[in-house]
């Protein structure tokens, strides 16, 4: 009988908790956040290790084909971090956070990379997207560019999977 009350008592518990207390939302904003000057605190990053992680990121746009130009976040119950495939990297610890969890979100290389120096071809240099933030690190969401025929293509379309829904953030490595 103690266990039936006590079971009973968690349940209910659990149940009330869930109504209560709702899961935390995922979405981070996708302004431009840096560190140190508005929310967070300054990271510290070489800004030359800033501008590699970009260029990286460009690399392997170009190096790669087909959907392997893409960094994709599949749904899941959480809105993950992950770190993004960029080796020596310095001071940079480069992040991905999807902030859709109910989303398939894939970004072009070349768009995460844009939204740390604005393009190869950026007439600001960057000051606008994460270099912008210099030492200091920052996050922001990262912009498609839609008119790129790779988010046209048969494959992108029938794979569900949005341009949108990702941060990336900038932060400082742990030592090695």
């Amino acid at each position: 009988m103690l266990f039936q009350t006590i079971s009973g008592f968690a349940v209910f518990s659990l149940a009330s908790a869930s109504a209560i207390f709702p899961r935390a939302a995922c979405g981070e904003g996708a302004q431009k956040l840096c560190y140190g000057v508005n929310g967070g605190q300054s990271q510290d990053l070489d800004p030359e290790d800033v501008q590699y992680v970009a260029d990286y990121l460009r690399y392997l746009n170009d190096q790669n084909s087909g959907k392997d130009k893409f960094w994709t976040m599949p749904k899941a119950i959480d809105c993950a971090e992950w770190s993004l495939p960029v080796p020596n990297a310095g001071t940079v610890l480069a992040l991905a956070k999807h902030i859709n969890n109910r989303e398939l979100s894939s970004i072009l290389y070349e768009d995460l990379a844009a939204a740390i120096d604005g393009g190869k071809h950026a007439s600001d240099k960057g000051k606008n997207e994460l270099l912008g933030c210099g030492k200091n690190g920052g996050q922001m969401g990262v912009t498609a560019n839609t008119s790129n025929p790779l988010y046209n293509t048969a494959d992108y379309k029938s794979s569900g999977a949005k341009p949108n829904g990702i941060i990336i953030k900038l932060v400082k490595a742990p030592p090695s």
